[in-house]
């Protein structure tokens, strides 16, 4: 038996909902940690609760790419798949996700029931050209499911994958014993384990194929982590005390975080009944001194908009995570996209001014809600930090962050956090609409709450002048960020033939697709925003270096419709910026085909 040695490659597991398969990629991701090797992982999450097993929307599983470099995104295409029968099989293939080469192992214990479904989906991957090789769990292995009520048979797949990248047995046995040691009676784990190592067993007999990646030696503290967990360790560390938010998918588990956690920091956690209600409760805490925050996803945008409107005239605080999905409307739930970000921009009424934060990783989610506060207390306008399902549920190996532990003066925010998101402090005199700004029960300080207009002593006023003064400030506001961003991050060379730009979970494929341009000889350049709105005032400059300006979104665009970020840069440099991919897939971006649709360009 010879093992392959490989410095990338990418498996998925595919089962059907609620058995399992993102749990055995836990388990897989922790050894694969405890073993030095850079990953980088993706859920595959069904929309629909408790889809009927052996259907098409029941498809669940995780995508795992081990690497020997530090890794930032998903990769291009998946060299093995694991699928538990044909139907989740058959519905993953339609994703063309998968390399020439790529080899399937697929489960034939539903075959004798349904015979020409799987002829059909073998006669798929015959006319493809996949290798399949088909198995069957033992007996032992089966009656040991039957026992579990069914369950279980994740371990025995977690065994065969443990095996075929070389994974010490003992190392997976130790985390799944972590994983359930307090929930499972000794008996019911000692079944489990057994299935691990039967699964172990099967591949070592029926597999002749094995992977291995290189091994790392980590420096120093590190930490496995998802984006929602990091954003709602941030809060935390940011000296939020508030959390006000309503459960949706995929922001959901924020809230769950910090429920487990912000108490024992002094935070609260409010579930509001509605999403409406979420900010009004988060925009009535900043109005009385106490910093909190909201989080939704799209549907939940919608919502709150009024809201956002009314934080902005009246000038109070707000923070607003959006965790994107797939839309319009409800749209594809547990599916991925970059498309709120006109929502963002621009969905309350009239001239409403704000910033908006993009981040691209686990390490942006930390240290955003930083940023946020800090901006939002200097200029009182709304802040919005823009994930989404991608960066949510994407794990990640960081080092420990380092802490901030803000607590009542922002102006205290590390120099570090700021130069993360390429700005400078906030300089000289900041102008309010209203010169009063205390906080509730202060002696000699009352003031004015409304959303009307006012002057700038606070008294509600319909004059023309006060009106267009108002507007020139908020906006002056934002005028104080634009003057301090730096010029945004870069990769490649300078004044190559094409420069391709996007912004949040777009980042790590960029910067491995310039690096594949590099080693092809293909003239691109990469840039990546961090903060969306506003953009910096040297933009127009950066762009006059290059002759093609792209972008690259999870967002819908074409021909005659540009893609959200594409129509902001156009509007703001006025260059003639076109959308190289604006697909609204629901997948994350592949480097590959970054590169590919680039030399297409240069054609």
């Amino acid at each position: 038996m010879s093992i392959e040695k490989r410095p990338v490659t990418r498996f998925e597991l595919l089962m059907d909902a609620g058995t399992g398969a993102q749990k055995a990629g836990d388990i897989l991701l922790g050894a694969f940690v405890h073993m030095g090797q850079y990953v980088y992982v993706e859920p595959m999450i069904p929309a629909e609760i408790s889809p009927p097993v052996r259907s098409r929307p029941a498809l669940s599983g995780v995508i795992i790419r081990l690497a020997d470099f530090d890794v930032t995104n998903i990769g291009n295409d998946t060299d093995l798949i694991l699928a538990a029968h044909e139907i989740v099989l058959d519905r993953r293939l339609d994703d063309n996700e998968f390399n020439v080469n790529a080899k399937i192992l697929l489960d034939m214990g539903d075959q004798e029931a349904n015979p020409d479904s799987y002829e059909m989906v073998l006669k798929r991957c015959t006319k493809l050209g996949l290798s399949v090789i088909p198995f069957t769990v033992d007996a032992e292995s089966q009656e040991i499911v039957k026992q579990l009520g069914g369950k279980g048979q994740n371990l025995h797949y977690l065994g065969m994958l443990s095996y075929i990248y070389n994974l010490d047995e003992e190392i997976v046995q130790a985390e799944i014993v972590k994983t359930f040691g307090k929930k499972l009676k000794e008996e019911i784990m000692a079944k489990n384990v057994k299935l691990y190592h039967n699964g172990y067993q099967l591949a070592k007999e029926k597999v002749f194929f094995r992977y291995e990646v290189q091994t790392h030696k980590r420096e120093g503290d590190q930490i496995l982590i998802d984006g929602n967990t990091s954003l709602s360790m941030g809060i935390i560390d940011a000296g939020i005390k508030l959390y006000s938010g309503y459960p949706i998918t995929p922001a959901s588990s924020i809230m769950h975080n910090l429920a487990k956690n912000f108490p024992s920091y002094g935070g609260v956690v409010h579930q509001a009944e509605d999403e409406i209600a979420a900010i009004g409760t988060a925009v009535g805490s900043y109005y009385a001194g106490m910093p909190a925050i909201t989080a939704t996803s799209g549907p939940g945008l919608s919502l709150k908009q009024e809201f956002i409107g009314f934080a902005t005239a009246a000038e109070i605080p707000l923070i607003l995570i959006d965790v994107q999905r797939s839309g319009p409307s409800t749209g594809m739930p547990t599916k991925t996209e970059q498309s709120d970000l006109l929502s963002a921009l621009m969905g309350s009424h009239g001239d409403y001014t704000k910033i908006i934060i993009g981040v691209a990783n686990v390490i942006d989610c930390f240290y955003a809600p930083h940023l946020a506060r800090y901006l939002t207390e200097k200029l009182r306008v709304p802040v919005f930090i823009l994930s989404d399902f991608q960066t949510a549920n994407s794990y990640k190996v960081v080092k420990k962050f380092q802490l901030a532990q803000m607590n009542g003066n922002v102006d205290e925010i590390p120099d570090f956090i700021l130069d993360r998101f390429h700005m400078k402090r906030l300089t000289g005199p900041i102008e309010m609409v209203k010169t009063v700004q205390t906080t509730p029960g202060t002696e000699g300080g009352m003031r004015r709450l409304t959303g009307l207009n006012t002057d700038d002593k606070g008294k509600i006023s319909y004059f023309s002048d006060d009106h267009q003064h108002s507007h020139a400030v908020r906006n002056e506001k934002i005028h104080h960020v634009r003057r301090a961003l730096t010029a945004p991050e870069m990769f490649g060379k300078d004044g190559n033939e094409v420069l391709i730009v996007g912004w949040g979970s777009s980042r790590g494929a960029i910067e491995e697709a310039v690096t594949l341009c590099e080693k092809n000889g293909v003239p691109a350049s990469g840039m990546h925003l961090r903060i969306v709105y506003p953009l910096p005032l040297m933009l127009k400059e950066l762009f006059a270096k290059y002759k093609n300006v792209l972008t690259v979104e999870v967002a819908y665009g074409d021909k005659l419709k540009p893609s959200p970020l594409a129509l902001l840069l156009r509007s703001e440099t006025l260059k003639d910026v076109q959308p190289l991919i604006a697909d609204a897939t629901g997948r994350p971006l592949r480097p590959r085909i970054i590169m590919k649709k680039i030399q297409e360009v240069l054609k």
